[in-house]
């Protein structure tokens, strides 16, 4: 049997609490949008049906002889969240290199805050915001990618989302760090607009906080947010920045029934060799539910 007993420093009852913690430090898109998963335990099976709510028309006015209602007929719709990806950060370690750190603890933290649980946490996050994320599918847009990012498209994005009764006080902006560092902070007016409406109410413990904020909304900023898929899918050259402002039931996700709170961790011994394998996993679906409530925001990279 490969690996002595003796040799094995990555026990998983203790290692999997750890790594948890890592991996949802290291979240930004996840802690912003719905999660699902609850729904998907209480129902069973692999896939959740997410009610899509009709927006309804203005108030009417009544028949003040008669008391007749106009009322709207409600068209039911629908979208489906399927848990259909599955993803691995797995770890080969030799015997021999295992007996010569079993017992040094900071060098398993720094497996598992530099590497393990980040790379699982990048993983997700771009499946909501990178490049072929959930967020290439918003249709509402603004900005160019012949120039910086600018405060016309800011305010424009602010414009688009009151215009579609978004609810613009619960929204943030997912910016990457190229755009907020080299471009936002170069402009005074961004940075005097950081200031103006910041939002004083204290962020929930272990949850990511934003780095800044804009026009009084949150700015999330990631190394996760991608570029555009291509003048044939989004119309703007793959050399694009796709930054967001975003509303978080624009995007639903849910974990795995065996992966319900993030990443499971296994060890295993590896055949024919004297080596182990430390190994995290975890299953997810996303979706994004009804009417957009997000939009791209594109500059220069």
């Amino acid at each position: 049997m490969a690996g002595g007993s003796n040799y094995r420093i990555f026990a998983p009852e203790v290692w999997s609490d750890y790594i948890k913690v890592y991996f949802k430090a290291k979240l930004y898109a996840a802690n912003v949008f719905r999660n699902y998963t609850g729904d998907l335990l209480a129902q069973g099976g692999d896939t959740i049906t997410l009610p899509n709510l009709t927006e309804g028309p203005d108030a009417n006015s009544l028949t003040t002889t008669t008391g007749d209602i106009t009322d709207m007929i409600v068209p039911e719709t629908r979208t489906q969240l399927t848990v259909n990806s599955w993803k691995n950060a797995s770890r080969k370690f030799a015997d021999f290199e295992v007996s010569r750190i079993k017992t040094n603890y900071g060098l398993q933290q720094r497996y598992l805050k530099e590497d393990i649980g980040p790379k699982l946490a990048k993983t997700f996050d771009s499946t909501l915001i990178g490049t072929n994320g959930e967020t290439s599918n918003y249709n509402l847009h603004t900005g160019t990618s012949v120039v910086s990012i600018t405060n016309t498209a800011i305010t424009e994005a602010l414009r688009i989302a009151e215009s579609y009764s978004m609810p613009i006080e619960e929204m943030v902006f997912f910016v990457h760090p190229n755009t907020y560092w080299r471009q936002v902070f170069r402009q005074s007016q961004f940075i005097d607009a950081s200031q103006l409406g910041k939002n004083t109410i204290a962020v929930e413990a272990g949850v990511s906080r934003p780095l800044g904020y804009l026009y009084g909304k949150p700015v999330y900023v990631s190394n996760q947010v991608g570029v555009s898929t291509g003048l044939s899918q989004e119309g703007y050259p793959a050399t694009t920045q796709r930054n967001a402002f975003v509303h978080p039931r624009s995007i639903a996700y849910a974990y795995g029934r065996l992966t319900p709170d993030g990443p499971r961790l296994r060890e295993m011994d590896v055949a024919n060799a004297y080596a182990m394998r430390v190994t995290a996993d975890i299953m997810y679906g996303t979706a994004i539910p009804g009417k957009d409530e997000g939009i791209k925001i594109w500059n220069v990279v």
